[in-house]
């Protein structure tokens, strides 16, 4: 069984930690209206500034810990996902938390009589 944080939530659930570093990313969202003009300039309309997407890996995970991140997602559209975020201070527990959705979430079972999963990993992206 993995250790859990506080520091990666699913509505106010602690995560286990992830086996990989988490993947954490913001984007800005461009509309199709943005591009390269005639004399080659660039030109950007962002719809939405700083989106948050955010991979966690798990190389290895017991029947008990995968179970516990299936049900936390079961069924939800949306969640309120808190994941770290850098500071000006030295702070390394500064949180964000943030509307998002699960695009994408699966493990490969590697031991089936003993409920071994590996390589579960998941996508949470920000509404």
């Amino acid at each position: 069984m993995l250790r859990r944080t506080a520091l990666l939530q699913i509505d106010g659930q602690p995560l286990p930690e992830p086996t990989s570093p988490a993947e954490i990313n913001f984007t800005d969202q461009e509309s199709k209206d943005s591009g390269t003009d005639e004399s080659g300039v660039y030109h950007r309309i962002i719809l939405r500034f700083g989106v948050l997407s955010c991979t966690l890996t798990y190389d290895y995970l017991d029947n008990a810990d995968c179970a516990y991140l299936m049900r936390l997602l079961q069924n939800k559209t949306t969640f309120q996902f808190t994941c770290p975020v850098s500071s000006d201070d030295t702070d390394v527990s500064h949180t964000i938390t943030r509307t998002c959705y699960c695009s994408n979430c699966g493990a490969a079972l590697q031991r089936l009589q003993h409920g071994v999963w590996r390589n579960m990993s998941l996508k949470i992206q920000e509404c």
